[in-house]
């Protein structure tokens, strides 16, 4: 539950098919400029557009791995400069 209009969060155990599903969720939801999250009576609405920065870390410590995806763009439409380095994503399966 989120303690401000301005912040939400929220943490679970959910399979792969439950993660694929909310990163295709998202997908839909930068392509159309329209992000919403809702989960016991909270409810955030988003509007994506412009450049928007990615930010990706992956770290292993022994068993227990961690991946973070951050995202973050202004409101306001604007074209900022940032580094651009390319991104490949790709599983063990396809090369």
């Amino acid at each position: 539950m989120s303690d401000s209009p301005n912040r939400f969060k929220h943490q679970s155990l959910q399979d792969a098919d439950a993660i694929g599903g909310y990163l295709s969720a998202l997908r839909d939801g930068f392509e159309t400029g329209d992000l919403v999250f809702s989960t016991n009576g909270d409810r955030m609405a988003l509007k994506p557009q412009g450049l928007v920065n990615l930010e990706l870390e992956a770290k292993r410590k022994g068993e227990d791995v961690k991946l973070s995806l951050k995202f973050r763009w202004s409101e306001e439409a604007s074209l900022e400069k940032s580094r651009n380095h390319p991104l490949f994503i790709k599983t063990q399966n396809n090369g």
